[in-house]
């Protein structure tokens, strides 16, 4: 799992053997359920997570206490409720996992050991969190602009691998769509 983070790792920022064994030395796999909770509302996200294969979901309950699906993270990515995993507070959003995967996780504390030790490690971590950032704004600005059609079709169109997998209720509450 590792040589796959790697590989994902140089297409963003790369990183040398040394900083690849740093995290290697700190990282753990694990493999996670189908419709299991990477974090849940109300936890505080303690971890980054990598995956290569599959689709993660964020959701969250309204006011009337429906389920609304925010986003969707497809592989291979890194993922975690960031805004928590930052401030370290309370995620506002459940971080789902559709399919059963392998992920390679790092603990917060050891990130922030890694970014302290290592300038790459820490350009990386600040690659993907710019990724995040241009992606959440891209989201919102399709939300505010876009029909539900042409949000549709932007997915279909940057992930079709995903389009079919995605049960229709989430796909539904996703483009604001009943």
């Amino acid at each position: 799992m590792i040589n796959l983070f790697t590989q994902f790792a140089a297409s963003i920022s790369p990183l040398t053997p040394i900083e690849v064994a740093a995290i290697a030395n700190v990282a753990t796999t694990c493999t996670i359920p189908k419709r299991a909770h990477l974090t849940e509302a109300g936890q505080v996200a303690n971890q980054l997570a990598f995956f290569t294969s599959g689709y993660f979901r964020f959701y969250h309950f309204n006011h009337l206490g429906e389920e609304i699906t925010s986003d969707f993270y497809f592989a291979p990515n890194v993922v975690s409720s960031y805004t928590s995993l930052i401030t370290q507070q309370k995620s506002k959003v459940y971080v789902q996992a559709m399919q059963n995967m392998d992920l390679l996780i790092i603990m917060r504390a050891d990130l922030e050991m890694l970014y302290d030790q290592y300038p790459r490690i820490e350009r990386l971590g600040r690659k993907l969190a710019e990724q995040v950032a241009i992606t959440s704004e891209n989201h919102l600005f399709s939300l505010l602009n876009y029909t539900a059609a042409e949000r549709y079709e932007q997915l279909r169109l940057h992930h079709p691998e995903f389009i079919r997998q995605i049960p229709v209720q989430y796909l539904a509450s996703y483009l604001g769509i009943t």
